[in-house]
């Protein structure tokens, strides 16, 4: 059965959520404070929904449910910066598990740019792996229903290739050989987390924040 259209960009939105950057000092709160965030999807797939951040210690755990489908982040300091993995329910048989690593914030400027993987596991022994390249844009002042914040735009280029069921290649000339490309931006208020994203059509934007 084929996918909706809107499932990449639900799953490209659990990925962002889960992106927090790092403080040099590794600072939880700097970016991933705990507390209740609601957030708001215009275009493909409309509606709201809330991520929970709970910190305990050298980690936190973000808990979003978007339709139904549940990921958890759990992001963990390291000497380096946030080393974090993402897992969760997709529905109709998807696993997203994904193993990321994020700079401290101070190197963070125009230009600063860095790698990271998603792998989904679906029914039937189809695998799939994203590779993106994510590149700080600039710093700005961004306006959404819950304020006014001055946040950094980062900018993500993700390739998805599919492997069918037995570890086998889609055959050459297949829309699934060459992968499919999805351009993603985000924007990050220090203090807050994510407050605005927009990737294949759709924009997620913070509506409401109880810390």
């Amino acid at each position: 059965m084929r996918a909706p259209a809107t499932r990449p960009a639900l799953t490209l939105t659990l990925a962002l959520l889960a992106s927090p950057a790092a403080h040099a000092a590794c600072k939880l709160a700097d970016i991933v404070p705990g507390g209740t965030y609601t957030y708001r999807m215009t275009g493909p797939g409309s509606g709201t929904f809330t991520t929970t951040n709970t910190v305990k210690g050298s980690s936190v755990r973000a808990t979003t449910t978007i339709e139904g489908r549940t990921s958890t982040m759990t992001w963990t300091c390291t000497g380096k910066g946030l080393s974090g993995k993402l897992s969760g329910a997709q529905g109709a048989g998807m696993t997203l598990n994904n193993s990321s690593f994020l700079p401290p914030l101070n190197l963070w400027r125009p230009g600063y740019s860095w790698t990271s993987t998603q792998d989904m596991s679906m029914s039937g022994g189809m695998t799939s792996r994203g590779s993106s390249v994510t590149r700080i844009v600039k710093r700005e002042t961004v306006k959404v229903p819950a304020g006014t914040f001055n946040s950094w735009r980062l900018d993500t280029t993700t390739t998805v290739k599919i492997t069918l069921p037995g570890g086998r290649t889609p055959p050459a000339g297949s829309p699934l050989a060459s992968g499919t490309t999805v351009q993603s931006s985000v924007w990050y208020a220090p203090g807050t987390g994510m407050i605005r994203s927009v990737n294949s059509g759709m924009t997620t934007e913070l509506v409401k924040f109880k810390r």
